[in-house]
């Protein structure tokens, strides 16, 4: 049986060599990684609507499977991961890459943005990084800054609410974090924290996502039949995965 094993973190350091030693050997953990990402668009991309698509900045961009699926869309697209060895790996893939002059990649912590300029940016994306960030609301500050007026942020996360994480897997004394700095959010604590950063929430809702890496046969089952019932129930708590989308205020850049 594949148990999670939540890993004692004590200090950025530590954060960062974990990542960089996953991107080694990064893939996706939880069933076929083609199927998964072309779902993830699917959502993505609904959520980006019509939006301005001028420039895209995804934080927590690890190797750039999101970033380089998404080229076609924008003019210009940016990715930048506190971990070397993320950016390391993206660059890899970027260099046999036809599209690779519009597209960079760089070493940069979300809660900062330094090489990023304010209001130089029409979408920021996150996917699956936002629980690993120790700083949510300082991220969400930067998030703000670097957004043109009227640009949007798009969040694919964990959902903190799920019965899975709050109810069953501590009954059963199974862990659920793979990083014990990790910190799934909930609907309400999102609108806490946009509100604190001065960002509008303009779509939320739970997407699919099932822990099938972290768990054995008998629970994935059980947890894919979860999923299953809430989608067809509408019940959140048996959703794995939380979307939203903030809007920053303002006027339209012309």
């Amino acid at each position: 049986m594949t148990r999670v094993r939540t890993r004692q973190i004590r200090s950025d350091d530590e954060l960062q060599l974990f990542f960089d030693r996953l991107a080694l050997d990064y893939r996706d953990q939880h069933g076929d990684s083609e199927k998964l990402l072309r779902y993830r668009l699917s959502v993505i991309r609904h959520l980006i609507g019509e939006t301005s698509r001028h420039t895209l900045l995804e934080i927590g961009c690890g190797t750039g499977i999101h970033l380089y699926a998404l080229a076609d869309q924008f003019e210009r697209l940016i990715g930048t991961d506190f971990s070397p060895g993320m950016i390391e790996q993206a660059k890899a893939i970027l260099a046999r890459r036809a599209d690779g002059d519009k597209i960079t990649v760089a070493v940069d912590r979300a809660e900062h943005l330094a090489t990023i300029s304010d209001a130089a940016v029409d979408v920021v994306l996150c996917v699956g990084a936002f629980e690993h960030m120790t700083g949510q609301a300082a991220v969400l500050g930067q998030v703000r800054r670097v957004l043109k007026p009227r640009g949007s942020f798009v969040c694919l996360t964990p959902n903190g609410d799920y019965v899975w994480y709050r109810r069953c897997a501590p009954l059963l004394g199974v862990e659920t974090r793979h990083l014990s700095s990790d910190r799934f959010v909930t609907l309400p604590l999102i609108h806490e924290l946009l509100t604190g950063a001065g960002l509008e929430l303009s779509d939320s809702g739970h997407w699919t996502f099932i822990p099938r890496g972290d768990v054995g046969p008998a629970l994935s089952l059980f947890l894919t039949t979860m999923d299953w019932v809430g989608r067809c129930t509408g019940l959140p708590a048996f959703r794995g995965g939380l979307y939203f989308k903030a809007v920053k205020p303002g006027a339209p850049s012309l």
